[in-house]
């Protein structure tokens, strides 16, 4: 495997990872109950630092109002107006007046609590656990220049790296003419000597006995066996 091709294979190793994990934890957000949580939001203010930052995201966890204790961090819907949204705070304290249960909250980073008494009935559940930064990515993504970034263009790059791959498969690009210029360059092989040319020589002898038994001569194969019979 060459040095193009471990980049290649480390970044798509990389990039399906870090994929994954993002599905993951947006999957976590989307459905919360497969993290044991209830409800997900993303924090936009300060006011629980350096508990929760802005741009976390908190999984809150449905909880009866009864069993809510002082000390507990809890999301609750601000029900002064209809366009109010909502808010995390720590419940400072717990009030119980004609019958009915109050939780005074504060912020964190707050010196003070918050102005008014929050009915119990308005909490939507205590903290379970959160995200750092999480909130962040996810206000990005639904942006348009989030889009283009997170969606569109892995998107793109990936359509492009398959249709790329199958066009060299195929032999339509990427043909590497460099192989058949080094074949080119290789040296002629030597071709073997004419054996003809050595009738050319006069002072060579042959060996072939024909010759010999046509000159009246016995030839080097005929005085062999002679000798070998005298022998015996």
């Amino acid at each position: 495997m060459n040095m193009h091709s471990s980049v290649k294979t480390g970044l798509t190793v990389l990039f399906g990872g870090g994929l994954l994990i993002l599905l993951l934890l947006v999957g976590s957000i989307a459905m919360p109950g497969l993290v044991g949580g209830d409800d997900t939001y993303i924090v936009t203010s300060g006011s629980m630092s350096p508990t929760i930052e802005p741009g976390d995201v908190i999984v809150t966890q449905d909880v009866s109002p009864d069993e809510i204790e002082t000390g507990d961090v809890i999301t609750f819907h601000d029900g002064s107006s209809a366009d109010s949204g909502y808010v995390t705070h720590r419940v400072a304290d717990i009030v119980e007046e004609d019958g009915e249960r109050y939780f005074e909250l504060q912020g964190d980073a707050n010196d003070n609590p918050d102005e008014g008494l929050v009915p119990a009935e308005y909490a939507q559940g205590d903290l379970h656990w959160h995200i750092p930064y999480l909130g962040h990515l996810l206000l990005f993504a639904r942006s348009s220049l989030g889009l283009l970034v997170l969606v569109i263009g892995p998107g793109l790059a990936l359509v492009a790296s398959g249709s790329w791959q199958l066009l060299r498969e195929l032999g339509v690009v990427g043909t590497d003419p460099m192989p058949e210029l080094e074949a080119a360059e290789e040296p002629p092989a030597l071709e073997p000597a004419d054996n003809g040319a050595l009738e050319d020589k006069p002072n060579e002898q042959t060996t072939d006995p024909n010759a010999d038994a046509a000159n009246g001569q016995p030839s080097s194969t005929d005085t062999a066996d002679t000798e070998t019979e005298n022998d015996q």
